[in-house]
């Protein structure tokens, strides 16, 4: 393998204050219906970074890759309680699905596009994985409801090498600074941004 260079069309690692959902609603113009607390928060983040370079929406050549490490914790949860007693609601099991958050986001961002959810205890893995897989153009995220709440998004292009840029080494894509214009991955997986 040999090293791999993207340019950063977008970043977003939104904080999660205590009014995101009020920030999500602001941003759809309106309350998001029957989806989980993991689908709302990969929304918000999606729409931060999309938005910010794109407004028009993304890209349907583009792929959405989700990493995750509890994924519909607390959707799932209520399903299993739901399930001592009789079956689990219809949209009870519908949020445990993550699917549900390409649904959501194809309305959203006018994607109609290819994507994917890794569930994984091991996020170089996946960023190594996600990175050798991208042809063109790809969105990365991390979305987590558990323990705490995280939504980060980054928009990579597949680009040629630069030998003008600075790097700095990161333990992961999702540790990129707002300055950041490249990221690097380097022949034994190791993450650069470069500026």
């Amino acid at each position: 393998m040999k090293s791999l260079y993207f340019q950063i069309k977008a970043c977003s690692n939104v904080p999660i204050t205590e009014s995101w959902r009020a920030d999500l609603i602001a941003m759809l113009g309106g309350k998001p219906r029957r989806l989980s607390t993991w689908c709302e928060l990969g929304l918000l983040g999606a729409l931060s970074c999309v938005k910010t370079a794109q407004p028009s929406g993304l890209p349907s050549e583009v792929p959405i890759r989700v990493y995750t490490e509890s994924g519909t914790i607390s959707a799932t949860r209520r399903a299993l309680e739901q399930n001592k007693e009789h079956t689990p609601m219809p949209f009870t099991f519908m949020q445990t699905q993550p699917s549900q958050l390409f649904n959501a986001l194809g309305g959203a961002l006018a994607w109609n596009g290819d994507g994917a959810t890794l569930s994984s205890q091991n996020l170089q893995q996946y960023e190594t994985f996600a990175l050798q897989e991208v042809q063109q153009s790809v969105l990365l995220a991390w979305v987590e409801e558990e323990p705490h709440p995280i939504s980060s998004w980054i928009w990579l292009e597949k680009t040629a090498l630069d030998s003008g840029k600075i790097w700095e080494k990161i333990g992961s894509i999702f540790q990129t600074t707002k300055t950041a214009r490249w990221i690097k991955m380097d022949v034994d997986g190791q993450i650069y941004q470069g500026y």
